[in-house]
């Protein structure tokens, strides 16, 4: 057994200790208290279940001694108060009582005593008995015929966050698109308890065995009411930030009075719960006149449905969430909850889109600006401090936190650059301004769902040290079991905030892969995070950790002694992960390469070659692209571990069904060589000069990319477009090139999207060219997206009047400048919306931004210098 360190929390102190070698059993004891109680009594069939699962080592409960098998570990388990041997034991060993104090609720000591093969497991209540089972799974070494644990194991710990919870279950993204079977209930029950082992003590579900279960083990519950959503006649439809039905407008008395019953008819009948969250609801609430400010007319109808809880549930604790309230609405409620004591809410809830300092994706439409001015650790933090600040101080800050998708969430990449916000305010330049420059692997998100298998160690740890002080602990919202490690590490921090993130990933790979394969598995992690962020100094096709974290995955599989690894749903995933990546790699490789070739041969063609022959030749060789054999070696051994890890615990890789695709453009490509094989002359070699020097505008000429992070000098007005809703791949043709999938655009300002250029040269003629594509829309968003064209002027000069934008697939439009508006040495291209855009009541204004509406849009902008 190798050596490492592990740390353990009490009264505030960090203790260190160095696991070493210990004994080793053949067989293992645990023995509760003659008065041990249901929860005790599971536990320790919970804890004998798990020992004995590998390999079918022989493991025992008993109530009292017995005569038990030779070179045996004994664990006394329980309650002292329950348990007279464990009570015993620690008098005899002098072994300070557990307390409420010492070491805390929920908390436990696990201690081995060598010299009698004894392991102490006393929790201070019922929870502490099954936080030290799952501290002594943490510690034991099981192998097949034994089980070997470190002689000095001594952890005196209670957790740091009194509310550590979840949500569990398959998404439906793993059903629909990994085509994942269902779950057992025994399954579902083992999610439930793998997290509890790691220190969860809240699990959000509804009524039914579930429930009954999680209680069984002395676990709280979360249950949660809608007080803004439900059915209803369209005169009762909210205005919704972004138009969703199924959310009712408060200001309707009618909806008000059919909300109030159907809280009413819920709670009658329900188990009680410890908690329930009243979500804000992820549009919002409504945006109508008569709702302004709509988080009063929330606040208040949840404090009737409060009473009509408590008067079924008198000790169900009551929070909401403010998600995509705006600060008018937050505003109204802290004045609301300070006029006078609201003894019926016990916390205020901090969830997705809940945070006035951060432009994350769900558009918040109004941020706390003021707060920026001395911003601390950064923008994370600078909300629940403020929150903190104006809550009085009966009310508790609970979080709600998001770390389940990858990208286009709370925590996750942003996708692309946020967008102003009703205000006209963008995210400062200082303050954390780089959680906007994360971006995601341009290849691997074309692959992945936004509900992907992956990890986020060393993110996800700043996240929650910039967040956690604030509040009283956290609810996580999960989606399904592809954030397995983010959760885990969650839960591991809620109880010890102050481990490192090394030792938590290690101590996660050797619960979950062994000792031997964890120092593989913990670089390998740690690489994966890596690899899903873009690097735009090393493409994916030059990053050597994809090679890297294949290698160390499937190098792990050695380590993880057979009994481990013959069951091992979780190292599978990490090896489709591996698998799959790679296999993307290789697949922009090919593609980069068969671009190069052709560019290369139609530039030899262009000095003096066969055109015809180069032209017809490289869409021959469009036409052969097919996958490499690495490729479909990969595709395979992705394809058996997904079958094997689905059959296993019903999960697999989505993106083993999503591998095809143009990732760099070939189409834009197969269309210029086309268009160029049916031209002649001048225009033929026009079309064919963009393939071989795309970007170049000809000597004295600029080019500007417009774009996220993307080199647009010239642009003095107008933002990257992040699509307006999460990323959907057939809203642009994959046939773009990079630079024209992405670009900038206005909202409904009168100005749009502006390029200044100086020092020009007054006496050339200048021609520009503009890269036009626009979005395709979803149906539930498409109703209201009529923008089409935009206006485009030369200083005041109209160069073009509403020059409609082509859907999905861009093209090039061209204009010469009038020598009029060069003559002073400068020019401004200014594009302005359509008339008829953005026009029409304020709701429905709202509604159109908020969903990704736009006034102008434009990809890329050459300002080129005519020959005289």
């Amino acid at each position: 057994m190798r050596s490492r360190l592990f740390c353990s929390v009490a009264c505030g102190v960090v203790f260190i200790a160095t696991m070493t070698h210990g004994a080793e059993y053949e067989s293992v004891t645990i023995r509760v208290g003659a008065e041990a109680d249901s929860v005790e009594l599971k536990v320790a069939e919970l804890l004998q279940q798990r020992i004995a699962e590998p390999s079918g080592l022989p493991t025992r409960v008993e109530r009292t001694a017995g005569d038990g098998p030779t070179n045996s570990l004994l664990i006394l388990l329980g309650i002292p108060a329950h348990h007279s041997e464990l009570q015993k034991q620690l008098e005899d060993d002098q072994i300070p009582a557990l307390t409420q104090r010492d070491p805390g609720p929920e908390g436990f000591l696990v201690k081995m005593l060598a010299d009698n093969d004894v392991l102490l497991a006393a929790g201070v209540d019922q929870r502490g008995v099954l936080y030290a089972a799952g501290e002594i799974l943490r510690q034991l070494d099981i192998k097949e015929k034994s089980v070997e644990i470190p002689d000095t194991l001594d952890v005196r710990t209670a957790p740091a966050f009194a509310i550590r919870g979840t949500q569990y279950g398959q998404s439906g993204v793993a059903k629909k698109l990994a085509k994942v079977r269902d779950w057992t209930p025994a399954e579902t029950q083992r999610v439930i308890l793998d997290y509890a082992l790691a220190g969860a003590n809240t699990f959000s579900t509804g009524p039914g065995p579930m429930f009954d279960f999680i209680k069984s083990f002395g676990l709280m519950t979360q249950g949660g009411f809608g007080a803004n959503t439900g059915p209803g006649p369209p005169e009762w439809n909210a205005k919704e930030s972004i138009g969703r039905i199924g959310y009712l407008c408060l200001s309707v008395p009618e909806a008000r009075t059919a909300q109030l019953k159907r809280c009413e008819d819920q709670f009658r009948s329900s188990p009680t719960y410890d908690f329930v969250k009243f979500h804000g609801g992820d549009g919002g609430g409504c945006e109508c006149d008569l709702c302004d400010p709509y988080g009063l007319k929330f606040i208040k109808l949840v404090e009737k449905m409060a009473a009509i809880i408590h008067k079924y549930h008198p000790t169900t604790k009551i929070y909401f969430t403010n998600q995509k309230f705006d600060n008018a609405d937050d505003n109204a409620i802290f004045e609301y909850l300070q006029e006078q004591p609201r003894d019926w809410l016990w916390g205020w809830g901090y969830g997705p889109g809940s945070d006035a300092t951060s432009w994350q994706p769900g558009h918040r439409q109004t941020h706390r600006m003021d707060l920026f001015r001395y911003p601390g650790f950064g923008p994370y933090g600078l909300y629940p401090r403020e929150i903190l600040r104006q809550l009085p101080p009966r009310h508790q800050l609970v979080y709600y936190n998001e770390i389940t998708h990858w990208r286009y969430a709370q925590h996750a990449y942003i996708q692309m650059y946020p967008r102003a916000d009703r205000d006209g305010e963008l995210p400062p330049r200082t303050s954390g301004h780089e959680i906007y420059e994360r971006r995601p692997d341009q290849g691997l998100t074309m692959v992945y769902d936004r509900l992907t298998f992956y990890a986020w160690p060393r993110f996800y740890h700043r996240v929650f040290n910039d967040l956690m002080r604030y509040g009283v602990g956290d609810i996580t919202h999960s989606s399904g079991h592809h954030d397995h490690f983010n959760q885990w590490m969650w839960q591991r921090l809620l109880w010890a905030p102050r481990t490192s993130v090394e030792d938590v990933v290690d101590e996660y790979c050797q619960t979950w892969f062994g000792r031997e394969a964890a120092p593989l598995m913990a670089e390998a992690i740690f690489q994966l995070e890596e690899n899903l962020e873009e690097a735009p100094a090393t493409p994916l096709i030059e990053k050597e950790g994809i090679d890297r974290n294949f290698i160390l995955v499937s190098q792990a599989k050695d380590e993880i002694p057979e009994i481990h690894l013959r069951n091992n749903w979780l190292w599978r995933l990490f090896m489709q992960k591996a698998a799959l990546d790679k296999y993307t790699q290789l697949a922009v490789r090919q593609q980069t390469e068969l671009q190069t070739g052709i560019e290369n041969s139609i530039s030899k063609a262009l000095a003096g070659g066969d055109v015809a022959a180069a032209i017809d030749h490289s869409l021959a060789n469009l036409d052969a692209l097919a996958e490499s054999a690495e490729m479909a070696l990969l595709r395979e051994e992705a394809g058996k571990l997904g079958e094997e890890s689905n059959a296993l615990f019903g999960v697999r890789n989505e993106g083993y069904f999503n591998l095809k695709h143009d990732f760099i453009g070939l189409g834009w490509l197969r269309r210029q060589l086309e268009q160029a094989k049916q031209a002649n002359g001048t225009d033929q070699v026009e079309l064919l000069k963009m393939i071989v020097d795309y970007e170049n505008p000809g000597p004295g000429g600029f080019y500007d990319n417009l774009g996220t992070n993307n080199r647009a000098p010239h642009v003095v007005k107008g933002y990257p477009y992040d699509h307006g809703q999460p990323y959907v791949s057939m809203m642009l043709s994959e046939g773009n090139r990079p630079s024209q999938r992405s670009m900038h655009f206005t909202q409904d300002e009168s100005k749009g999207v502006t390029l200044k250029y100086h020092d020009l040269d007054p006496n050339a003629r200048y021609r520009v060219r503009f890269t036009f594509v626009r979005p395709w829309y979803q149906s539930r968003y498409a109703e209201r997206m009529n923008q089409k064209s935009q206006t485009i002027l030369a200083d005041d000069l109209v160069l073009a009047e509403d020059q409609p934008l082509p859907e999905r697939m861009s093209e090039f439009f061209t204009f010469d400048i009038p020598q009029t508006a060069t003559r002073d040495g400068e020019l401004t291209i200014q594009l302005r919306k359509a008339k008829d855009v953005a026009n029409g009541p304020r709701v429905e204004r709202e509604q159109w931004r908020n969903s990704g509406g736009w006034g102008t849009l434009v990809s890329e902008v050459w300002l080129m210098k005519q020959d005289d």
